[in-house]
């Protein structure tokens, strides 16, 4: 369903108050969860891990202990390149954000921080 005008236009002023007051997050919220290579790795994982149960169920049923380890092999490499595609999306950036360094204090030194910025801004 399409959003009228009205709504578009409410939408964009809360993104634009979201950005405003936390760029961070809101930079965050516009990277792309899944990067491209992540959505390859995980059909890999998934067909090496589904394949190696496969292989294992036949090798115990025929009683072949060497066709297990291959089975047992496939589903250790399906959830490594699982974790790959994991690595993956995680790794994405979002190339409009700053990189601007974190500033040092510690911890209760950046809620300060954040605090001064709220009320300045309100």
């Amino acid at each position: 369903m399409a959003l009228s005008d009205h709504e578009q236009a409410l939408l964009e002023q809360m993104e634009r108050a979201l950005a405003s007051e936390d760029p961070k997050f809101a930079s965050a919220l516009r990277v792309p969860m899944v990067s491209r290579a992540a959505p390859r790795s995980i059909g890999v994982a998934v067909l090496g891990v589904v394949t190696g149960i496969g292989i294992l169920i036949a090798a115990v049923t025929l009683a072949i202990p060497a066709l297990g380890v291959l089975g047992f092999l496939a589903i250790v490499a399906g959830f490594y390149f699982a974790q790959l595609g994991t690595k993956a999306a995680a790794g994405a950036k979002d190339p409009t954000s700053s990189t601007k360094p974190a500033p040092s204090g510690g911890f209760m030194q950046g809620l300060e921080d954040r605090w001064d910025r709220r009320q300045d801004n309100g």
